[in-house]
């Protein structure tokens, strides 16, 4: 069985690999047009061909994002933003500009995003923060007062581990009153669900292995 895992792990990482590949074969081919203007709109001043680049540079972003492929995003949102220099707003590049400008801002946020995703993937199960995590996740509203309680710690831990989680994205705190409580963001209850499995999935080898 054993075996039978790690070859589908090996799998897996060849897919990734071949993906990434990918994603860097369509990077170049999308960032040429953007490294040939000069800024005279003699490339980028063709309107349909700024329409053909702006659909496919979406669709890049998407399968970047869903990869979480944050090498390739940085990437990108470099040669974008090499090219957001070149191009004035006026004129024959202007539609090119406010195109590029628009998807910066979603390659941005798609990197942010990825970043945070390999936070969470390195975030270890055994830490005050991922117990913190999956505490404030099976208890939506939860004071810090009780997450002292049940952890057995302090205030001082759970102020650092809080701020750690908040930081990532994967919790919000709110005041009420003199108490403060906690609630998972949409992607910390995903990330609280992540760390459970691989908790499990460690009790388990561990198990096996005895």
């Amino acid at each position: 069985m054993a075996h039978i895992d790690q070859d589908v792990a090996a799998a897996g990482a060849l897919v990734t690999e071949s993906q990434e590949r990918g994603l860097q074969r369509e990077l170049r081919e999308w960032a040429h047009p953007f490294q040939e203007e000069r800024g005279d709109g003699k490339v980028l001043g063709d309107r349909e061909l700024c329409d053909r680049l702006a659909a496919a540079v979406s669709r890049w972003v998407i399968d970047a994002a869903l990869l979480g492929d944050t090498q390739n995003l940085h990437e990108g949102l470099e040669t974008l933003r090499s090219a957001y220099v070149r191009l004035p707003a006026v004129g024959d590049t202007a539609r090119a500009e406010a195109q590029v400008t628009a998807l910066m801002e979603v390659m941005r946020a798609a990197l942010d995003r990825a970043r945070q995703a390999e936070l969470e993937d390195t975030l270890d199960p055994g830490t005050r923060a991922a117990m913190m995590l999956a505490l404030i996740d099976e208890m939506p509203g939860i004071t810090s007062t009780e997450v002292k309680d049940k952890l057995g710690t302090d205030d001082s831990q759970i102020s650092r581990s809080g701020r750690a989680l908040a930081e990532r994205g994967l919790v919000i705190k709110t005041r009420h009153g003199m108490e403060r409580r906690w609630r998972t963001t949409p992607r910390g209850a995903v990330a609280a669900r992540k760390l459970k499995q691989r908790s499990s999935a460690r009790e388990h080898a561990g198990a096996s292995a005895s």
